[in-house]
């Protein structure tokens, strides 16, 4: 499967998944051929995720694991402490380590070095930052020279991203879209329908293609096998340029599933 900046092009997704659910989740998953798994500390499934990758066998070099920071975590008396407990529950050094959401401004700086400090230390293979907007990612950028790999963020037909796209295109730093089908609103629209029947193939398989196919990794949820094994074949085809275009009109600044409370005030995704 194409990478983008050492990232397969398609993941699996674990939220909201727990316990047994997110081991059998993961386990089918490789056994399906996916090698990208994604998790989080605020998610409480790394034990689950890590059991999984002990028992699937397939050699740890062949995965690309990721976790996130919660934002409870950055702190200097917590950060590297959780990391190791996440390392710890996922069986080792991770491939990509990301800060889950923006830190308050006296944290900013220094959670970015700690981040570092992860990387430097050997506990995961690259970096990069989760929910951060343009001003953000631009900033984390350039404070770790350049060290940032990708900004994970919610991305899918009904959401304009379009300004965070080619920002992130800009730098070399790669989107992964969270939430991709948009909890399955982005498979209902017309124009979805009408060109998953064209091309002979199902509306998520369409969704995750129009991703893709923009240079962003992708990382749905599914418990079912059916679906990840359609999931992968995402990447197999094309969409053409009317297509893209299209999909791309159903975007609006207002298409956001994703907008925790707590974040009100000192987020604002647009700028």
């Amino acid at each position: 499967m194409k990478k983008l900046n050492g990232i397969p092009m398609l993941g699996l997704g674990t939220y909201p998944l727990q316990g047994d659910d997110v081991y059998n989740a993961v386990r089918m998953a490789i056994d399906l051929g996916y090698r990208h798994i994604d998790t989080a500390q605020m998610y409480g499934n790394e034990a689950g995720v890590g059991r999984a990758i002990k028992d699937c066998g397939v050699a740890r070099h062949e995965l690309f694991i990721v976790t996130k920071v919660d934002p409870g975590n950055v702190s200097p008396q917590r950060f590297a402490k959780t990391v190791k407990q996440s390392i710890s529950d996922l069986g080792g050094p991770v491939d990509l380590l990301l800060i889950h959401w923006p830190p308050s401004d006296a944290e900013f700086d220094g959670a970015l070095d700690r981040l570092l400090a992860e990387l430097e230390n050997g506990n995961t293979k690259t970096i990069g930052v989760s929910n951060f907007s343009i001003k953000m990612m631009r900033h984390a950028y350039a404070y770790t020279d350049g060290k940032i790999i990708c900004n994970q963020v919610e991305f899918h037909p009904l959401l304009d991203q379009s300004r965070i796209l080619a920002a992130a295109s800009e730098l070399g730093v790669v989107l992964e879209a969270y939430s991709p089908i948009a909890r399955g609103a982005a498979l209902k629209p017309e124009i979805i329908q009408r060109i998953a029947a064209s091309h002979n193939r199902p509306p998520s398989e369409i969704v995750l293609r129009w991703i893709t196919q923009q240079g962003v990794v992708a990382i749905p949820m599914t418990t079912k096998q059916q679906n990840a094994a359609s999931n992968l074949r995402a990447v197999d085809f094309e969409l053409s340029a009317e297509d893209m275009k299209a999909i791309g009109s159903l975007g609006t600044a207002g298409g956001r599933t994703i907008n925790p409370s707590w974040m009100k005030g000192r987020w604002d995704p647009t700028v």
